[in-house]
């Protein structure tokens, strides 16, 4: 189960479902919506028609909810907590925020009903929830990974996919400086001030492909992995949530070079920089608006392109040998008791 949103990432939901298939297990993907939203009755009717059924359901070795915080409303109306908590099949929810996060916190009563075992993607979550109130001795610090099918650094790709638009090896770079992704009222007023000092240009960017059928979803994340690979200096903007983004993981991944904020330290939430700075990737300050302009500069010149280079390929093979979706979810079906591999 995952949330069906062009604003949910890849290597979190159908990721998840291609990579458990490419490990060998019979999967049943199903894409709910991401939030509550108000529809008819019709639209509710289509959405449940297509949701697996409880007897479906209790036929499964393990149910994985990703998202549940996105998609919990979702579950409730379709199947209600009650048949939900008592169906007789190991139960294990990926989490995709911190749940303290600068717009609005997480209530764990709200979301705990849809898994036995919860896996959170930000280390301060998983040591305060493993407490008796909570989920003792089922709450585990599980950082996200990335499906390094899609997300690699090799423009002609080797998994028969047709890419788009990218005819550049991965060292041939388009943009010097980009960015792709939201820009809440957070990013923009960092960008805002940012403005005030200088730096190179910052090409800004998101990655959709929508038909009459609705959003493409394989079709846009393999842009957006050709997207990556064009780009010399990756400028990942703050996010709302307290944690390393997917969006990391991806650019890393795609043998790009990548400047990311540095969390913050309270509540050990820095425990989340699993990268080391200057090896993998590169850290900056976000309250420290000239010395980020610094670095922008820097990093971005041709002085810098030998170096640069070198961090991104060593980050991208970390990201490969240690952050796939591969070695991810192995985890989650240990825990969960999940051992067989149909073949």
């Amino acid at each position: 189960m995952y949330p069906k949103s062009r604003h949910a990432a890849w290597s979190l939901c159908e990721g998840v479902v291609n990579t458990l298939r490419r490990m060998g297990h019979e999967v049943i993907g199903a894409g709910l919506p991401q939030g509550g939203g108000d529809v008819d009755q019709r639209q509710f009717d289509a959405i449940k028609a297509k949701a697996p059924t409880l007897e479906q359901l209790k036929t499964q070795d393990l149910v994985i909810v990703s998202g549940s915080e996105h998609i919990g409303p979702w579950l409730d109306a379709i199947y209600a907590k009650y048949e939900w908590k008592n169906l007789p099949v190991p139960k294990a929810a990926w989490y995709h925020e911190s749940f303290s996060r600068d717009d609005y916190a997480i209530d764990f009563d709200a979301v705990k009903w849809w898994a036995e075992e919860h896996f959170f993607p930000a280390a301060q979550d998983a040591e305060f929830h493993d407490q008796e109130m909570f989920a003792k001795e089922h709450s585990h610090w599980l950082p996200f990974g990335v499906d390094t099918k899609v997300f690699h650094d090799r423009a002609a790709d080797v998994h028969g996919w047709d890419l788009p638009t990218d005819t550049s090896s991965h060292s041939e770079k388009v943009w010097p400086i980009a960015f792709i992704g939201l820009l809440y009222e957070k990013r923009r007023a960092f960008l805002g001030a940012l403005l005030r000092h200088d730096h190179p240009p910052i090409r800004l960017g998101n990655v959709h492909i929508e038909d009459l059928s609705g959003w493409c979803g394989e079709e846009a994340v393999r842009r957006l992995a050709s997207n990556y690979r064009q780009i010399g200096v990756f400028f990942n903007l703050p996010a709302m949530s307290r944690l390393q983004v997917t969006k990391i993981y991806e650019v890393m991944a795609c043998g790009t070079f990548c400047l990311t904020p540095l969390l913050p330290s309270d509540r050990g939430t820095s425990q989340n920089m699993t990268f080391e700075n200057g090896r993998h990737c590169v850290y900056y300050r976000s309250s420290n608006l000239p010395y980020v302009a610094q670095l922008l500069r820097e990093w971005s010149s041709e002085e810098k392109r030998e170096e640069r280079e070198k961090i991104a390929a060593a980050g991208c093979a970390e990201v490969h040998a240690n952050h796939s979706l591969e070695k991810r979810l192995a985890v989650i079906l240990e825990k969960c008791g999940v051992r067989e591999i149909v073949q």
